[in-house]
């Protein structure tokens, strides 16, 4: 057990509580109190004149986003910043309203008495938590620099949460008419164009070819997709299951999703947690042997964490920090000559900032060209496939009028 958490053990069984009731002149309250048990707050609520009609644990009711965690990680850079200690800061931000929140911070605040690491504790009582953010928590507060890490994830959370606002605009419209597409595709397969097949065949008469070769293809394209979108979700899933059992085949899939040629954005994101987290824990002090991994396992990727632990592995022996950050896959490259001019200069922390900086608009530049190309994408293809079903459609009424006609 590390001593920074040796003076929260007298509180291990501390918790918050919920409570409502009566004060002494009828009127009604509701408020939190710290208790090492519910027997234990009645009887506090009682000396304070409150009659208590429910007391209940609080505990974290729903995940928190990564816009709530962004906030709630900002301010606590401050507070611990200001010099509070951890469990006073935690409990002036449960004073928030947004009874969400309160719910986690005091299932973090339990976990942080307990003696858990404050990573730890984030991660049970947000369901959300990604594994890169765990590990710059957890490397930032063994090397005691949670107030400088602290806003750089929160940084981090914000750019991605963003990305995802962008990407969620951008499909608003191609997701109506992909939805309306649909609708009419199911309309005219299942009503429109059987009905009229029953009518010529009624009057004695077929489909023209025509007509039979646009409804087999829109049925056969409308299988296909429903097959491949399947196809994927169960690979997808069978990828994860089998990353969650094996850190080899993490590993493994992680080093073939990265070498895809579109996987340019998520290599500068890999590229940019590294230099942040890096700057971070050198700027502490920690030795750059140590650091490396810490940094490593930040990426978020397995595959870079790594590699990374073997270039620190090489830098323990003798080699230098640019040569080994210039021989990391994919991130490599932007990262070497930053290091290097770092290294030569002392100012290895202002260079990887700099670094991270440039990555970070690489991937915002990466991000925006591919949301440039799906939108017409994704227009393009539901086009086509309501023109598909509309000549589907226009084919048999103009064949048995036609014929109709000729009779």
């Amino acid at each position: 057990m590390d001593v920074r958490h040796t003076d929260f053990l007298e509180k291990a069984a501390v918790a918050t509580y919920d409570y409502s009731g009566y004060k002494a002149d009828g009127s009604s309250c509701r408020g939190r109190i710290e208790a090492e048990g519910a027997k234990e707050a009645l009887r506090r609520l009682a000396d304070a004149g409150v009659f208590a009609e429910s007391v209940h644990p609080l505990r974290a009711s729903a995940p928190l986003g990564a816009a709530r965690r962004a906030s709630i990680y900002r301010e606590l850079g401050a507070l611990l910043g200001a010099g509070l200690p951890m469990d006073r800061a935690l409990g002036l931000m449960m004073e928030s309203e947004d009874v969400t929140v309160s719910s986690a911070l005091a299932s973090v605040l339990a976990g942080v008495r307990e003696g858990r690491w404050l990573a730890d504790s984030v991660a049970s009582a947000c369901a959300g938590m990604q594994g890169h953010e765990r590990a710059a928590l957890a490397a930032a507060e063994h090397s005691a620099t949670l107030p400088a890490m602290l806003p750089r994830v929160a940084d981090i959370l914000d750019s991605q949460e963003l990305v995802r606002d962008r990407i969620r605009s951008a499909l608003v419209y191609p997701s109506f008419v992909l939805a309306l597409g649909i609708v009419i595709a199911c309309v005219m397969l299942g009503v429109v164009v059987p009905r009229t097949s029953a009518m010529l065949a009624d009057s004695g008469l077929d489909l023209p070819a025509a007509s039979r070769f646009a409804v087999a293809g829109a049925k056969a394209f409308a299988a296909a997709s429903a097959a491949l979108a399947l196809a994927g979700l169960a690979a997808v899933a069978a990828a994860r299951r089998a990353a969650a059992r094996s850190p080899e085949r993490a590993v493994a899939i992680d080093r073939f999703l990265l070498r895809l040629p579109f996987m340019r954005a998520a290599q500068a994101l890999a590229g940019m947690r590294f230099a942040s987290t890096l700057s971070v824990l050198t700027g502490s002090g920690m030795p750059v042997v140590e650091a490396l991994p810490i940094a490593g396992s930040g990426t978020g990727r397995p595959w870079l964490g790594r590699c990374v632990e073997e270039q620190a592995e090489a830098v323990r022996n003798g080699r230098s920090l640019s040569a080994a950050v210039a021989a990391l896959p994919h991130i490599g490259r932007e990262l070497g000559d930053w290091v290097r001019v770092g290294e030569a200069g002392g100012c290895l922390g202002p260079m990887l900032d700099v670094a991270a900086g440039r990555l970070q608009r690489e991937w915002d530049r990466a991000l925006s060209r591919r949301l440039a190309l799906l939108e017409p994408a994704i227009l393009a293809g539901v086009g086509l496939f309501v023109l598909v079903l509309a000549l589907a459609l226009i084919l048999p009424v103009l064949g048995m009028t036609r014929s109709l006609g000729a009779g």
